[in-house]
């Protein structure tokens, strides 16, 4: 499974070895500490999608845009979340200042 997010110019995906990709090294390495698989606190099925979820929450400007599921690389469009969906550490702040910090 993969699991993309993107905000502007930025998008990236999740990886199977629990790691993040993006277009911006900046934001690839904030991803990798901010939204690593280390951070999930919760029992999960499907790690990669608790990873998305939780950078959605840290990067509220971010929006889960594709998931692709196992093998069949079936690729699924999100339009809406909702709150409820969300199951992450509550622990994570908002990052204040997103604007930036891409470069």
């Amino acid at each position: 499974m993969s699991v993309k997010i993107k905000w502007q110019i930025f998008t990236a995906e999740t990886r199977s070895d629990g790691t993040w990709r993006s277009n911006s090294p900046t934001l690839e390495e904030l991803l990798n500490v901010m939204a690593s698989p280390d951070r999930i606190k919760e029992r999960t099925t499907d790690i990669e999608d608790s990873m998305a979820r939780l950078a959605i929450r840290g990067l509220p400007y971010f929006k889960i845009t594709e998931v692709t599921s196992g093998n069949k690389r079936e690729k699924t469009v999100l339009k809406n979340l909702s709150e409820s969906d969300v199951s992450i550490n509550r622990q994570v702040k908002p990052t204040e200042d997103v604007l930036g910090m891409f470069g």
